[in-house]
C-alpha cells in the first residue's frame, strides 16, 4: 500500500491476504452439490428421504401380555433404535387393556393407537386378550385411519382398520390392517369362518388393496382358509413354537427377524422388513427407436414445399360442378 496526498493505492497480493481461507469440506461439498449424480446415487438419496413412507409398511408384531407397564419401554426404544423409530405398524395381542383403561397411558409419541379392548360379556373371560395397533403418523395422517369392524366372541377377536397412507404404490391402492387373536380353547373352524367372511367382503369392496393379517394364532392356520395369502413368519416366537403369524397378499413382500421380547413376556416380538418392489421396478427396460430426418431429406423436403402450387389448394371451387 502506497499513500499519497491525494489517494491511497493497493496491491494485489494484500487484498488478496484478506480474503478468509475456505475449508476443504465447503469446496467439496460445492463440488458434489454441482457434479452430476448417477442413478444410483439418486436411488439412495430418494431411498434415505422416503424411508417413512415405504411400498409396504414395517412392522412389528407380538403378543406383549400386558402392554400398560410396557409403555415406557417401547417409547424409549422408539425413540432410541431406528429399527422402532422407522417402523410404520406395531401389531399387539394380548394388551390386557379395559374400557377403564385411558388412551394416555398407553400412547407413544409420533404413533396413532386403536384399541380393541376385550368384551368380558361377549368373550366369556373374566381377564386378558385385547388388541392394539400402533400407526406412524409420518406414514398415515391419523385422519385418513379408519376402524372397519371390531368383533368379539369365544372364539376370536378380530380388529380391521384402513389407511390411506402418504405413499403407496400405483398397482396398490391402500392397506387394510387386520390384527387377530384366537384363544386355545376357540373353535378352530368358527375362528376361521369369521376372518374368511370378513376378508372376503373386504376384498369385494377394495379388490386392489394391500391386506395385511397379523396376530396370535395359537393352533390355528389360514393356509387352507385364505389360499390366496402368503406366511412370512419362518421363526419360533415362543419356545420352539411359532404361534404369532402375518399373512399378506402379496408374495415376497416382507421378511422376518426375531426381536427382543418386550418386558418379562415370554413370547418374542417379530420385525417383518418390507422386501416388495414395485411394479415400476420390475418391469423390464423398453428401447424406442426414432428415424431423424437426414439433411439431404429436408433439403428434398424443402424443394418440394417451393415447387408446389399452393392456389391450388387455398382457391375456392364450386361443389356439384362436373367436368367433361
Amino acid at each position: 500500500m502506497r499513500d499519497s496526498a491525494e489517494y491511497r493505492v493497493y496491491y494485489r497480493e494484500p487484498l488478496l491476504a484478506l480474503r478468509p481461507k475456505r475449508r476443504m469440506g465447503a469446496l467439496s461439498k460445492q463440488y458434489r452439490r454441482n457434479s452430476r449424480a448417477g442413478a444410483k446415487l439418486k436411488a439412495k438419496q430418494m431411498e434415505k428421504r422416503w424411508r417413512y413412507k415405504p411400498s409396504v409398511p414395517p412392522v412389528v408384531m407380538g403378543k406383549v401380555n400386558s402392554l400398560t407397564n410396557k409403555t415406557n419401554e417401547l417409547a424409549g426404544l422408539v425413540k432410541n433404535q431406528r429399527l422402532y423409530r422407522e417402523c410404520s405398524l406395531f401389531c399387539f395381542t394380548e394388551t390386557w387393556l379395559t374400557p377403564e383403561t385411558l388412551d394416555a397411558n398407553v400412547e407413544l409419541p409420533g404413533f396413532s393407537t386403536v384399541r380393541a379392548d376385550r368384551d368380558l360379556t361377549l368373550s366369556g373371560k373374566c381377564k386378558g386378550g385385547g388388541l392394539a395397533l400402533f400407526i406412524s403418523t409420518r406414514w398415515c395422517n391419523p385422519g385418513h385411519v379408519n376402524v372397519k369392524e371390531v368383533i368379539c366372541c369365544r372364539d376370536i377377536e378380530l380388529l380391521v382398520v384402513t389407511l390411506r397412507q402418504c405413499y403407496m404404490p400405483q398397482e396398490l391402492s391402500h392397506a387394510i390392517v387386520v390384527c387377530v387373536y384366537i384363544p386355545i380353547q376357540a373353535d378352530v373352524q368358527a375362528g376361521c369362518d369369521v376372518i374368511h367372511s370378513t376378508v372376503a367382503a373386504l376384498q369385494t369392496q377394495h379388490p386392489d388393496a394391500f391386506y395385511v393379517i397379523s396376530g396370535d394364532f395359537n393352533h390355528v392356520t389360514l393356509d387352507s382358509t385364505l389360499p390366496a395369502f402368503f406366511q412370512f413368519v419362518d421363526c419360533p416366537t415362543r419356545k420352539n413354537r411359532t404361534i404369532d403369524l402375518l399373512y399378506a397378499n402379496v408374495r415376497d413382500a416382507y421378511r422376518a427377524t426375531p426381536l427382543p421380547p418386550l418386558g418379562k413376556s415370554d413370547y418374542i416380538l417379530v420385525f417383518l422388513q418390507p422386501q416388495y418392489k414395485p411394479l415400476v421396478l420390475r418391469q423390464p427396460t423398453t428401447t424406442r427407436s426414432f428415424r431423424v430426418w437426414s439433411p439431404e431429406a429436408e433439403e428434398a423436403l424443402k424443394d418440394c414445399y417451393d415447387t408446389t402450387d399452393w392456389s391450388v389448394l387455398l382457391h375456392p371451387h364450386g361443389e356439384g360442378t362436373l367436368r367433361g
